[in-house]
């Protein structure tokens, strides 16, 4: 006779959790970088375009 191994609703559960904390590191990893890009294309003089690459960074945290 063989032992087949068996998952519990516990362990799919932790599986699922960390995949989905992973999956929103990554998108919080591309917002920072998205608004890292923008700030590099504006003037330090220019604070409507700072502005606007915080407030791009701000909607995508949404």
């Amino acid at each position: 006779m063989t032992s087949v191994p068996t998952q519990r609703a516990e362990d799919l559960h932790i599986s699922n959790s960390t995949s989905d904390v992973n999956n929103e590191h990554e998108q919080t990893w591309d917002a920072v970088e998205t608004y890292f890009e923008c700030i590099t294309t504006c003037s330090l003089d220019d604070g409507e375009c700072i502005t606007r690459c915080v407030e791009q960074l701000r909607d995508t945290d949404d």
